[in-house]
């Protein structure tokens, strides 16, 4: 399996950016995670990256934020009747995609787990793969450890192998916490840079950098 970070708000050289996040992943199941905040954005990097926004299988939105959603009228666009789970909402917008809400954790593909919607309002996923389970977040706005923690209750593991996303700038015994639950920590998006700087330092064994561009290979 393998992440592509279609945008994040560090950006990488030759690429477009906003403040966003999107996450291409690709494996058994090849879907979007979240959709940045301009579909022109991750339809340009991912030319770039030579990695194609057709023929997924799903798409998931963490929550119901500009900078997570602003792209999925061109996912609509380009793959009409797509799946994208979300939590709920009180008047859903087609965007040409069939919103399913989550009103639960579980396994809704095969090897892919939701927390639910934390606080009813945001979730996590995480992702089987050969180096163990990936936990994706958005913004953490329930808080990174407690979205994680969810997603390793529902899909039965002790520990992820990596948890990747916007952390929402934690306080540092968060990021302690978060670093009992996981092998790699990857903060991106709004998890700010004295939190990557925090990880860095103290589990310099546990940091993955990551910008708009980035490919991690699972």
């Amino acid at each position: 399996m393998r992440l592509v970070i279609l945008n994040d708000n560090t950006p990488g050289e030759g690429f477009i950016n906003d403040w966003g996040w999107s996450v291409l992943v690709g494996g058994k199941n090849r879907f979007l995670f979240d959709a940045d905040t301009r579909g022109e954005v991750i339809l340009h990097n991912a030319e770039l990256l030579g990695v194609p926004l057709t023929n997924l299988d799903f798409t998931v939105l963490s929550h119901w934020h500009y900078d997570h959603y602003g792209g999925f009228p061109l996912i609509g666009e380009l793959n009409p009747g797509l799946d994208l789970y979300s939590p709920p909402i009180e008047s859903a917008p087609g965007w040409g995609l069939n919103v399913v809400p989550v009103e639960g954790a579980g396994e809704f593909f095969p090897g892919v787990w939701t927390s639910g919607p934390v606080e009813n309002f945001e979730q996590a996923v995480g992702v089987e793969t050969n180096s163990g389970l990936v936990v994706i977040v958005g913004c953490s706005h329930p808080g990174v450890d407690r979205l994680t923690r969810a997603v390793l209750e529902v899909s039965g593991h002790e520990k992820a192998h990596l948890v990747i996303g916007g952390f929402h700038y934690p306080s540092r015994k968060t990021l302690d916490r978060l670093a009992g639950m996981t092998e790699f920590i990857a903060p991106a998006h709004c998890s700010g840079e004295e939190a990557k700087a925090y990880v860095r330092r103290k589990y310099p064994g546990k940091f993955v950098a990551v910008r708009t561009g980035s490919v991690i290979e699972l």
